[in-house]
């Protein structure tokens, strides 16, 4: 980044908790949170967020300056960038904010959009089996001529919304844009609790269905780690119960089922059978538009998968969707 593309700000790791980082060092061979410490910023990170030992990080930052494995003058350089930036803010002159006006300072018309369009730029297709998208949209109103015609009966849509929690506010902006295109859909939410009791109604549902979507919100979220057979899965897998409700949805019917993963890409690993597969890389209200968006065709997926997903899809991957046209809302 800083000598291939010139880039001079701050450059900040992402959590140092989570175990696919951690798990890379050995037992035995020092402290795997300051070995990891030590390599963030040996790769050029000027900040280190979320250690697992926050302790044997700041120990291992220090005993790697100690050695001269890591130069005083790079971790200056680190803080210098740090300093800039809090003064850039204006930070060193008033440290506090209100938090009051926070909401307001962030939700300009102009900001607002110009969010939008990263998430819509941002939605990659990695997979397509031809049979699923675009969605169809329900007729708002028939001409004369065709009330004479026999008409054929819209296509039933299968919504599930696979999150943490039901209570939460996941899944609800996706719902209603689902919702405002296809007002006849069924939307079903489900957690750990509520897989199981829902399963049979749930796969009932989807058998009779024309078309399913699955919107699994598996997002990176520190400390959350789950305990399956004595051992500790990622914190961006699905929990047990709604593992396994997916895994019988794409058993039933995987030709039919849209799964998108409105959070880590690395869903589609757990679930091989995944035919037509959407990620949006965050959960965020625009990112869950921009999702119906591409289901419905009315945008293109623009964007490129970011890492290699290994048995599903290479970095770089970029599907092109099947757009309609604004009046194209038809029945298919």
């Amino acid at each position: 980044m800083r000598e291939q593309m010139g880039f001079k700000n701050l450059v900040v790791k992402d959590g140092l908790e989570m175990r696919g980082l951690t798990n890379l060092y050995a037992p035995g061979h020092g402290n795997p949170a300051g070995r990891a410490a030590v390599d963030a910023v040996k790769a050029g990170n000027d900040v280190v967020l979320l250690p697992s030992d926050l302790d044997g990080a700041f120990h291992g930052l220090v005993d790697a300056v100690k050695k001269g494995e890591i130069p005083q003058s790079r971790i200056d350089a680190s803080v210098k960038r740090i300093l800039e930036l809090k003064a850039s803010l204006g930070l060193h002159k008033a440290r506090l904010v209100d938090l009051e006006q926070a909401p307001y300072l962030v939700s300009k018309q102009e900001d607002m959009q110009f969010a939008q369009q990263v998430a819509d730029d941002a939605v990659t297709l990695v997979r397509d089996n031809g049979k699923t998208l675009p969605l169809p949209k329900l007729r708002p109103f028939v001409t004369e001529s065709e009330t004479q015609a026999p008409q054929k009966p819209a296509p039933q849509v299968v919504a599930i919304i696979v999150t943490d929690s039901v209570h939460g506010s996941w899944g609800r902006a996706f719902e209603n844009a689902l919702k405002a295109r296809r007002p006849d859909a069924s939307v079903f939410y489900v957690d750990n609790n509520l897989a199981a009791p829902l399963t049979p109604l749930i796969l009932q549902s989807v058998k009779d269905a024309s078309s399913v979507v699955v919107a699994a919100y598996a997002a990176p979220t520190a400390g959350k780690q789950i305990m399956v057979e004595g051992k500790l899965v990622n914190s961006v897998s699905l929990e047990p119960a709604t593992g396994a409700l997916l895994a019988q949805v794409l058993d039933l019917a995987a030709a039919k089922t849209t799964v998108v993963a409105m959070g880590s890409p690395y869903l589609a690993m757990d679930f091989g059978s995944i035919q037509t597969y959407i990620c949006t890389y965050s959960n965020a209200p625009s990112s869950e538009l921009s999702a119906v968006k591409v289901l419905f065709g009315e945008i293109q997926p623009r964007g490129k998968l970011p890492v290699t997903l290994p048995g599903v899809a290479p970095r770089g991957t970029s599907l092109p969707g099947v757009a309609v046209s604004s009046g194209g809302n038809g029945n298919r």
